[in-house]
């Protein structure tokens, strides 16, 4: 089928993009019964935990509860992998989990990008088999053909020069940039609305689309007893240098950490004795591979997903440049950041270069070290029925009594890396929340659903909401209400406006291990656990 002959496929649900929230919306429709093709542009599925080499960013109580059944299985099996392993040591580290193998202070959880790669390929393993689900590897939209508010049908183009078509009954969005409602010509918002859009008291006065939080291509590094060859200077090396990091006042090439507001900031050592675990290190920061969890010998290894790599320059998504090209800058810039720090980085000793940290290319399935996508943090969104803001953020929840309209919970702090017009960042505590069954339902199309960072939520509150176990738990939503849609066959809008039907939702969640509400019992530990 290469040169231009197209197969035509038709499954029940299509779900574009194998981000985190899209591998959970194909396995749960798939489970439930559905014919569902997952189109897969990179080599590995899973988004921000894999391709985009993202540790777990999760809220404080999560080893207590506080996200899907599922996901704190699939938490639990990633640790099992590890205690299976000939010669891994478990022990407690620094964020006092019983098991976190690279023992980072991130995450209670950081684990191998790889690891975590294999674990969802396991995952989805037994509904290829069915033949209930099938997977596009190397598969990408290029064109959408919409009649008013129904996707009739959309074009993927194959890495390997084909094409596909597909007409399927429902269309799930599961991109991490919304790619489907830049195809369909739909309204969608990005960037910051205004103050006067939804009363939000942290948004500015005028709504900016450009004013996008960073994407950050990942880095991943090993440190060797002796100093390795020096990365070299890329072009836009003496730019970067350069840099100061907004309203934060410092060089982004640095070794300070950016506060929870404009104007503070913290130096921390790039390394630090490894028996002194009271003191925070960059190289600790997203460790996922520590040496000292293995009796044979090994070497550490960390991922370089900090402010210093985030590249705020140019937005994403419909700013001046093509995306590709503020994804081939925001690779440039993780590459000049490793050049400073082979050669101009503060050491204890009062000397400058870290030569001995080197590019650790196996751990991310990429020959130069680099992740196979860049880290997203903000999306296209839906206008939906309904919309998350900041103003739901900053209301305590109910506890033990689920909102009618509530579909699942979250929590994070309302994290904003500096952002690229305004420079904005904030790092601000927010209370558990409840995602309402109307952000999951665009207002323009009758056939489509979100599954990633594209629901009916604002930028403020996308900055809680973006992140691992919130975007799972969006993921399996939108793939139970596919199933009913396709069971019942009305519309998602049209199940959700009948009673009977919402009540039937709700149990089919409940039955999934969906929490639909805070547990007082789980809410009570933030007095020990005050933030994420």
């Amino acid at each position: 089928m290469r040169g231009g002959a197209v197969q035509l496929l038709e499954p029940d649900v299509l779900v574009v993009g194998a981000s985190l929230g899209g591998v959970m919306a194909a396995w749960r429709a798939a489970q439930a019964g559905c014919r569902v093709v997952l189109a897969a542009e990179h080599g590995w599925i899973g988004g921000q935990l894999t391709a985009q080499a993202v540790p777990p960013d999760e809220h404080a109580l999560i080893e207590h509860g506080g996200a899907s059944v599922s996901y704190l299985a699939f938490r639990q099996a990633l640790r099992a992998h590890y205690r299976a392993q000939p010669g891994y040591i478990d022990a407690p580290g620094l964020t006092g989990a019983d098991t976190n193998p690279g023992d980072g202070w991130v995450s209670r959880l950081c684990v191998e990008p790889v690891v975590a790669a294999r674990g969802l390929e396991r995952l989805l393993a037994p509904l290829w088999r069915t033949g209930r689900l099938q997977v596009l590897r190397g598969a990408q939209p290029v064109q959408l053909v919409r009649r008013g508010p129904w996707i009739e049908r959309l074009t993927l183009a194959r890495h390997d020069g084909r094409s596909q078509m597909v007409r399927a009954r429902l269309f799930i969005d599961a991109t991490d940039t919304g790619e489907l409602l830049r195809l369909a010509e739909l309204p969608y918002r990005v960037g910051k609305e205004s103050a006067a859009e939804f009363g939000e008291p942290d948004a500015p006065e005028r709504a900016d689309p450009l004013d996008q939080q960073p994407v950050t291509h990942v880095l991943a590094l090993r440190r060797q007893r002796e100093p390795g060859p020096v990365a070299e200077a890329p072009p836009a090396y003496a730019f970067w240098r350069e840099q100061v990091l907004g309203a934060f006042g410092h060089r982004l090439f640095s070794d300070q950490l950016p506060g929870r507001r404009p104007g503070t900031s913290a130096r921390l050592p790039f390394e630090a004795d490894d028996d002194d675990t009271r003191t925070l290190d960059w190289w600790r920061y997203r460790r996922v591979v520590s040496a000292a969890r293995w009796r044979e010998p090994r070497q550490d290894v960390t991922l370089v997903n900090w402010a210093q790599n985030d590249y705020a320059r140019h937005p994403l998504i419909d700013g001046p440049l093509p995306a590709q090209a503020v994804q081939a800058a925001a690779r440039e810039l993780s590459l000049c950041w490793l050049h400073w720090l082979h050669t101009e980085a503060p050491r204890p000793d009062g000397g400058r270069g870290l030569p001995h940290w080197q590019p650790a290319p196996q751990l991310l399935g990429t020959s130069d070290a680099l992740a196979q996508q860049v880290y997203v943090r903000e999306s296209r969104r839906i206008v939906a029925q309904d919309t998350l803001t900041q103003r739901a953020l900053l209301q305590p929840p109910a506890a033990d009594a689920p909102a009618p309209d509530s579909v699942g919970i979250g929590w994070y702090a309302l994290d904003i890396h500096p952002t690229c017009v305004s420079g904005h960042g904030v790092n601000a505590t927010v209370h558990p929340f409840t995602l309402p069954l109307g952000a999951f339902l665009p207002q323009h199309a009758d056939n489509l659903l979100p599954a990633c960072k594209n629901i009916g939520m604002t930028h403020l509150a996308s900055a809680c909401a973006r992140v691992h176990p919130v975007e799972w738990l969006v993921g399996e939503v939108a793939g139970l209400l596919a199933a009913q849609s396709v069971e019942s066959g009305l519309l998602p809008a049209a199940l959700a406006a009948r009673p009977a039907q919402r009540q039937a939702l709700c149990a089919r969640l409940q039955a999934a291990g969906i929490p639909r509400h805070w547990p007082a019992a789980l809410l009570a530990r933030r007095s020990t656990h005050p933030a994420p």
